[in-house]
């Protein structure tokens, strides 16, 4: 569909990938997930966020860069099953053009992966944080719907909502993403770059019927066409789309983090992490519910948790409706690191949500199954 020749013409704002506020929030905020051992690229947290446009306004003066910035992958027949090889997707479809029509996205961030992994091992940090910074805004496209979707402006609904794309990530973000709050967490190795970045697209791609669902219910009763909108257009649009937006901008900024780390693994920089076991000696000090791991997951997750006082813990599954569907663990416990696997074989893809609850402790956070 040529979009990124647009960008290159017109300078076409509504196809900057979640806007460029969004982006260095991302970067800025990935940064908070690092452990110490990377310090150097904490230091750098202001740039990386400065420069986590830098490939967007590339665009203007790269003809390569456009095609970088997103992967139409619903536009391929079985798209879930979509082959990793580039050279074996460009020999189906004739031409290295005809591909890059519909975006190299997971193959743009791999080669950035590269380029970062092979600067830490020679120590050319200048060219190590440019591309941290590069691969932010690689990871942040690939974690906004539209980035990873044939009909990535609405113009191929009916009605069409043409203009979406700028709706929502420039206008809408703009307006409210200071509400976001992100919590921190911990990064993880990533065995298999290009099947983790695949995984996020996936998730992605899930979420934009639901987007432009919430934009058909904050649409103008007479439709885009007669220019202007609602003055409760945007509240509207936030209300349908705000949790999983959240939910996005979240494991952007926790994918970004396990992406550099693995770069500085690979690096010989630090230590490759080891299976974690449980520590029978040192004695937790608070309650901890941790984020699952691996998040998204098909069909098989785990879940860990850490007891600082004895007595009952419940553990339970709730659908995004916060309806309980599956209890994991209701019975006492001694003070302890714990972990529970849940398989979600049962259910339907999609967002779910997982509560610890103790006497004096009670949290909640999300997970994301994809079949």
């Amino acid at each position: 569909m040529m979009r990124y020749l647009l960008v290159v013409v017109f300078c076409c704002q509504a196809l900057f990938g979640w806007g460029g506020t969004t982006h260095k929030y991302i970067n800025k905020n990935a940064v908070i997930h690092l452990p110490a051992g990377m310090q150097k690229f904490i230091d750098q947290q202001a740039f990386l966020e400065t420069h986590a446009v830098d490939a967007d306004n590339r665009k203007s003066s790269d003809a390569t860069e456009g095609p970088k910035h997103f992967l139409d992958i619903d536009y391929y027949p079985n798209y879930k099953n979509l082959t990793r090889s580039l050279d074996s997707l460009i020999a189906k479809y004739g031409t290295q053009v005809a591909v890059n029509d519909n975006g190299i996205l997971p193959w743009a961030t791999v080669w950035a992966m590269d380029s970062l992994t092979a600067q830490l091992k020679r120590g050319d940090w200048t060219k190590a944080y440019q591309t941290g910074a590069d691969i932010g805004h690689y990871v942040g496209d690939g974690h906004q719907p539209l980035h990873v979707a044939q009909n990535y402006d609405g113009a191929m609904s009916v009605p069409s909502q043409k203009g979406i794309h700028s709706r929502y990530e420039s206008t809408m973000m703009g307006t409210y993403l200071n509400s976001i709050q992100l919590s921190k967490d911990s990064v993880h190795y990533i065995n298999n770059t290009m099947e983790f970045i695949f995984s996020y697209l996936l998730v992605s791609n899930s979420m934009v019927d639901s987007l432009l669902l919430g934009d058909k219910y904050a649409a103008p009763p007479n439709g885009y066409s007669s220019g202007s909108l609602p003055a409760d257009y945007y509240p509207k649009l936030w209300e349908k789309t705000q949790q999983f937006t959240k939910f996005e901008i979240q494991s952007a900024t926790i994918d970004l983090a396990s992406l550099w780390f693995t770069a500085f693994v690979n690096a010989g920089l630090i230590a490759k992490p080891t299976s974690v076991e449980k520590n029978i000696v040192e004695q937790p000090q608070q309650f901890v519910l941790s984020q699952n791991y691996p998040n998204p997951f098909n069909p098989t997750t785990t879940i860990q948790f850490e007891i600082a006082k004895a007595g009952n813990v419940k553990l339970t599954i709730l659908s995004i409706e916060g309806k309980e569907i599956v209890s994991l663990v209701n019975s006492n416990f001694a003070e302890g690191k714990y972990s529970v696997d849940w398989n979600a074989g049962n259910y339907s893809s999609g967002v779910y949500f997982y509560r610890m609850e103790t006497k004096n402790f009670s949290q909640t956070k999300k997970l994301m199954y994809l079949k």
